[in-house]
């Protein structure tokens, strides 16, 4: 090859290989010790500096023309560097503490002994860069280490604008190519190789290997594969093959699904597992910049818990297009992509970004946490992630419309929703806002099913903290009605908010499917349970404009279900709700507190009044409640209404009077005799 260049070409069916280096101009190459040797994060980091003259096109390419059996080998690829900068830095893991490695000069007395330094330095270097390709080489691989922290950089100075172009290919079982596109698209397949040692498998018929081989030419054992290949290795004496067939169904053997199996039996037995993984990955990142490029991946293991970090800076850079896109899919079994549009084409600005994501697949209902700090330099149309785990079943989606320029963003995703936004006053729009609108979603698969919970916010304020979670105190002793419901806290800088979440019970754990729909949030709403198994709500100002809510298929005492129960509300600033019961689980709710505000309430509910009189056995009835309401004032009753399965009423007429000075109660009842009446003509009719 002519040119800047590295070449590497293997052949091992004839046993050939070759390498080809050539880098012109180079004035000095030295290396800096880590700050802290040792150390798994970035500080733990050697770096290698190389100067050149000047900057020349640079290409890699990477040959392998073995006709590998074994799918998961081999590694092809175009690397295109155009130009490769004067000036380069290189962050590497590195345990090696020295006063650092530099090209020796000879035009001194000291130039042997200096020769003698940096040979005996450059062993040690040597070793872990040696040690560094091949970790990189066994997790690309998929065989599992003892070491689970990484990190890895690169920092890159430069005079002059470059791109980078790469197509490179690891495995010859990648199915789904990757798109071109401006940014990464990279593409994973992930599977466990399963092993045979015949010698200590003699009753391993020729028959059940043909059997087994055909079965696991896709690394997965089907349900209707399953039983033949149950037989064959029962055949074979080998144990758990039960559990064999129930594990590979996916392909994927994870170490969770090993838990009480003895795989040393499976090793005596002849069987081997190991996870293997091939790749596609397809780059393509022009016009990047001239100044400083700087990205740092951290990758840590925390209380058995992942944590990804990423660290991003680049100085005064102009990109070519509008959108970026990150796209990995199927590495460690999830599917990632990231695209961000509306970036400056006209200017160049400053990057800055830091981002920490992690997930907590230990728990009922996985946790996806975000943790993100960054300065675009520029305000963004929008940015759109979706993260799938198909090992845990579950997806997220983001959608935010109008991205400012500087967020401090964090957010947890799953049983709960926290959600904490702060943009810089110079950052927010002329009322305060910081995204015109933000879509939030996860999904859960279960019962062969996607259950979702979904929450939407427009005008999103420049300062907000949102919380969203289920009330964790129980006590069977009380009434269950307000037990385990979901609490809102809210607090922000602007009372415009609109709000809309709803989420299967299925989705976040929880009993029963809720739906709210709010308009007009003022700073401060909190929904929350009371010391006495009550609910309250809270807002400052004039309160909620509108909200609306509705919760269905509700068990709410033994015997009871809600099947539906919906409430509308209009400037609703306080309320406390209590529920009461007498005899037969019959219902009195008292609503306490109250200075304005309007209400609507609608209920649909399911009893089974054998579950208190036996001789009823099993039936069903469907409640149909006429509602009375009774307002006080201290101990004066001063309004009433009545209305079947529901009622519309002004729940403070005194406090509107009063401008809120007096607070009221409501009582609500349902009254018996018309209430069997009204459930037996819907019934009838």
């Amino acid at each position: 090859m002519d040119g800047d260049h590295f070449r590497f070409w293997v052949n091992e069916d004839i046993g050939e290989a070759s390498l080809s280096v050539a880098i012109s101009e180079v004035t000095s190459i030295q290396r800096l010790s880590p700050l802290e040797p040792g150390s798994t994060g970035p500080e733990g980091n050697s770096r290698i500096e190389m100067t050149r003259a000047q900057s020349a096109p640079f290409n890699i390419i990477l040959e392998d023309d073995t006709d590998h059996v074994d799918r998961f080998k081999g590694m092809n690829g175009r690397i295109a560097v155009d130009p490769l900068p004067a000036d380069i830095t290189v962050a590497y893991p590195s345990a090696v503490d020295s006063t650092g490695l530099e090209l020796p000069t000879f035009d001194d007395g000291d130039g042997v002994e200096a020769l003698s330094f940096f040979l005996g330095d450059l062993v040690d270097f040597g070793s872990v860069v040696n040690d560094l390709v091949y970790g990189m080489t066994v997790d690309l691989g998929g065989v599992t280490t003892e070491e689970n922290n990484m990190s890895l950089g690169i920092d890159l100075v430069t005079g002059e604008a470059f791109n980078v172009t790469a197509d490179v290919r690891k495995g010859s079982n990648v199915n789904e190519e990757p798109d071109w596109v401006h940014g990464l698209h990279a593409n994973f397949n992930e599977a466990t190789l399963v092993s045979f040692n015949y010698s200590r498998m003699p009753t391993f018929t020729l028959t059940s290997r043909s059997v087994v081989d055909e079965i696991l030419e896709d690394y997965k054992v089907t349900p209707s594969e399953a039983p033949a290949f149950i037989e064959a290795l029962k055949l074979a004496n080998v144990s758990y093959a039960e559990i064999a067939a129930d594990i590979l169904e996916d392909g994927v053997v994870l170490d969770s699904e090993l838990e009480g199996v003895d795989t040393s039996a499976w090793v005596d037995q002849g069987i081997s597992i190991e996870l293997r993984r091939a790749w596609h990955l397809k780059s393509w990142m022009p016009s990047l910049p001239s100044g400083r490029i700087f990205l740092e991946y951290d990758f840590r293991m925390i209380g058995e818990v992942p944590v990804y970090e990423i660290d991003l800076a680049m100085d005064a850079w102009q990109p070519l297009r509008e959108q970026f896109s990150l796209i990995v899919n199927g590495l460690e079994g999830r599917d990632a992509q990231i695209i961000i549009d509306g970036m400056d084409t006209s200017q160049p600005n400053d990057i800055l970004a830091n981002a920490v994501f992690s997930t907590q697949d230990n728990l009922t209902v996985p946790r996806v946490s975000i943790d993100m700090t960054y300065d675009l330099g520029t305000r963004l149309d929008s940015a759109h992630a979706i993260f799938i785990d198909r090992r845990a079943e579950t997806r997220v989606e983001a959608l935010i419309i109008g991205v400012p320029q500087s967020t401090d963003f964090s957010a947890t995703i799953g049983d709960i929703f926290l959600i904490n936004v702060t943009v810089p006053t110079q950052y927010q729009t002329r009322d305060g806002f910081s995204a015109d609108s933000l879509m939030i979603q996860q999904m859960r698969y279960v019962d062969d099913q996607w259950w979702p919970a979904t929450a939407f916010m427009r005008n999103l304020p420049g300062e907000m903290r949102l919380a969203a979670q289920p009330e964790k105190e129980f006590d069977i002793r009380a009434d269950i009605s307000f037990q385990g419901m979901m609490t809102l806290d809210y607090k922000s800088n602007t009372e415009d908010m609109d709000l809309y979440l709803a989420a299967s019970g299925r989705a976040v754990d929880t009993k029963g499917d809720v739906l709210m729909l709010a308009e007009g949030l003022p700073k401060t709403f909190v929904m929350k349970a009371t010391d006495d198994w009550g609910m309250r709500i809270d807002s400052d100002g004039q309160g909620v404009e509108r909200v609306y809510m509705k919760q269905t298929d509700y068990p709410s005492a033994p015997g009871v279900t809600i099947d539906r129960v919906e409430v509308i509300g209009e400037n609703l600033r306080s309320a406390t709700i209590h529920v009461y019961t007498g005899p037969y689980q019959y219902p009195i709710i008292v609503l306490d507190d109250i200075t304005d505000g309007r209400i609507i309430a609608s209920a649909e509910i399911s009893v089974e009044p054998g579950y208190y009189v036996p001789f009823l056995g099993d039936w069903n009835v469907e409640g149909r409640g006429v509602l009375l309401d009774t307002q006080f004032t201290g101990i004066i009753p001063t309004a009433s209404s009545i209305g079947v399965n529901g009622m519309v009423t002004d729940l403070s007429l005194i406090g509107t009077l009063s401008g809120g000075a007096v607070e009221t109660r409501h009582v609500l009842l349902v009254e018996p005799v018309t209430s069997l009446i009204a459930s037996g003509l819907a019934m009838i009719f």
